[in-house]
């Protein structure tokens, strides 16, 4: 009996520790999160570990799926938070380096480059200021939705990023050919689709915070330039409406 006893509590400190890490490892990625997002749009704070915005916007973090990666971390973004009804949008990103402060900024960084350049249009603009437009029938866009591109980021080892940044900018073939895998996204837009790409043939579509098995096989179909030097490409698009 007591070594059940012992085993038990031994089970609910190590959970206990857990979250006290998780927690400590938000803290840093919402202090990163929020310097970036103030340099783009002045007017976000934290309180008790919430991002929030001007006009009740709001982001929260967590650990909502499986990751190898101590780096990883899921960002969701509320649009209206105190109404509880609200939209949100679901997003994931990992940073790198030697401690929680330098994955805390790497990640930021990436994802105040992407993916918060496509909310904060959607929030705050719908006029181009912070993110392209690309209606259904343009060729560079998603088939039939009225979408909004966030910029593309490449990064990685020597010229890689730029590399694949290059090829999507000369190239524009990526959201025309994950259009026709994405035939089962519902019209209770909008949806949040995050695109990676690059080193060891990682190729990742994830919609609303899932992984998308169709659309990431279309995704490592294309010929994107497979590199000696690792690198990635990411991208976040909101598909607002069918058109």
């Amino acid at each position: 009996m007591l070594s059940w006893l012992a085993q038990l509590f031994a089970v609910r400190l190590c959970s206990a520790q857990i979250c006290i890490m998780a927690s400590s490892k938000f803290t840093h990625f919402a202090e990163a999160f929020c310097q970036f997002l103030n340099d783009l749009l002045p007017g976000w704070s934290i309180s008790d570990g919430v991002i929030r915005g001007p006009e009740d916007a709001a982001i929260r973090f967590s650990e909502e799926h499986p990751s190898s990666s101590e780096a990883h971390v899921d960002v969701e973004f509320s649009f209206q938070d105190s109404t509880g009804v609200d939209v949100r949008l679901w997003d994931c990103v990992s940073g790198f380096g030697e401690t929680v402060a330098d994955w805390a900024e790497t990640a930021a960084h990436i994802w105040s480059n992407t993916t918060a350049l496509a909310l904060l249009e959607l929030k705050y603009s719908r006029r181009g200021e912070y993110a392209d437009h690309f209606h259904g029938d343009e060729p560079q866009g998603l088939t039939g939705w009225h979408c909004i591109c966030s910029s593309v980021l490449g990064y990685g080892v020597g010229e890689s990023g730029q590399l694949l940044q290059d090829w999507w900018l000369q190239n524009h073939t990526v959201l025309p050919g994950l259009a026709s895998a994405l035939d089962d996204l519902t019209d209770s837009g909008p949806h949040g689709i995050k695109i990676l790409f690059g080193a060891n043939d990682i190729a990742e579509v994830r919609v609303d915070g899932h992984h998308h098995e169709k659309a990431s096989e279309a995704l490592r179909s294309l010929d994107w330039p497979r590199l000696p030097d690792p690198g990635f490409l990411r991208v976040y698009v909101i598909a607002m409406h069918r058109e």
